[in-house]
């Protein structure tokens, strides 16, 4: 069987040339570039994204986020209503959000062992740091080296010591791998959050937001009861540290145009098409 990092990097590569193109690219072209038949690359494709290439490039056009952010009012009114960004197991991806207690964040992570791994995904490698009470971090690498984004990550919490653990994080990578190829949850992931009262509750209400489903900044900042408080509703999603499982990439801007991201607005086109063209 083939090695299923190069699986990723191939798939991956298609993914990127689409979310770029701006027109449909014939799947004969894809496929070449792929160095499979259109048949094989298909079925590759389809196997690891839950799309066709088809599909994908369509939910790329406008009109697909204009009409989910039409509907975002009433969904996420009834994901409010129904308790679902609880603090403790968030929608439908079971995740539990714990918070860092303020003496673990004031100590600067003195006595926290923190692992971390680099794994490859459908979007990218990506690097994944945990505490036994759960991530703490997980970013899109980007060509960085783990030293560059321990550093990083290791600003806040100076005293923690960090240790490389791909064993011990596979069961987590693997369930992040499956979630983000679109299949169903098989276990829960625990995040372990820090962050002012107000970041901490945009957090988890962008955790209510079911894939496939997009709002605006201005929709989350009266959804967490801060609407005039959008540039800092804005600057809680920026500040993110957990990509995919609090899926900022699903806030976009108030004309349905995609817009920045923190790993980069082709990987938020990526995202964004793979979860429009699933929900249909």
């Amino acid at each position: 069987m083939e090695d299923p990092n190069i699986s990723y990097q191939r798939i991956r590569a298609a993914i990127e040339r689409l979310a770029l193109a701006d027109q449909p690219l014939p799947l004969q072209t894809l496929a070449d570039e792929a160095g499979l038949s259109q048949f094989h690359f298909q079925r590759s494709f389809v196997s690891m994204a839950g799309v066709t290439p088809k599909e994908f490039a369509q939910a790329l056009a406008l009109e697909r986020a204009k009409q989910s952010l039409s509907q975002t009012a009433s969904v996420m009114e009834a994901a409010w209503g129904a308790g679902l960004s609880g603090p403790s197991r968030l929608h439908d991806l079971f995740i539990g959000a714990d918070g860092m207690t303020p003496g673990e964040f004031k100590a600067g992570g003195a006595g926290l062992t923190l692992r971390w791994a680099l794994a490859e995904t459908l979007l990218g490698r990506v690097w994944l740091a945990a505490s036994e009470r759960g991530v703490v971090s997980l970013v899109f690498s980007r060509g960085a080296s783990p030293e560059q984004l321990i550093a990083e990550a290791a600003v806040k919490l100076p005293l923690a010591q960090w240790t490389e653990d791909d064993a011990s994080l596979a069961p987590i990578i693997a369930e992040l791998q499956r979630r983000m190829q679109g299949l169903g949850p098989s276990r829960p992931i625990g995040l372990a959050l820090s962050g002012t009262p107000l970041r901490l509750k945009v957090w988890q209400a962008l955790m209510a937001v079911p894939e496939g489903q997009v709002l605006s900044y201005g929709q989350l900042a009266q959804l967490v009861g801060a609407p005039k408080a959008v540039r800092a509703v804005a600057s809680c999603v920026a500040a993110n540290p957990i990509a995919y499982l609090i899926p900022c990439h699903r806030v976009i801007r108030a004309n349905a145009a995609f817009g920045e991201y923190r790993w980069g607005p082709q990987t938020k086109r990526a995202l964004l098409g793979l979860e429009l063209a699933r929900a249909g």
